[in-house]
């Protein structure tokens, strides 16, 4: 089980721009690696491991826009 905290933050903080964007590009990140896993099973190619969807998601802008550390954690 993991503990998680939750932040309110209004749309007038300073921060909620950059959290916002920030939100956004993991939600793309997520989606695009979603969509990945979805066409192999489609496609009948079977599983993909966490190595091979690092790899393959390495020269995706999605990856890039995140610090790598955060593009990790989302895979």
């Amino acid at each position: 089980m993991q503990l998680a905290e939750r932040h309110i933050i209004k749309s007038d903080d300073a921060r909620f721009d950059e959290l916002d964007n920030l939100a956004w590009q993991s939600k793309n990140l997520y989606n695009a690696a979603n969509y990945i896993i979805r066409q192999n099973f489609l496609y009948g190619w079977g599983y993909l491991t966490y190595n091979k969807m690092a790899s393959l998601m390495k020269s995706h802008p999605a990856y890039q826009a995140l610090p790598a550390k955060v593009s990790q954690q989302i895979l």
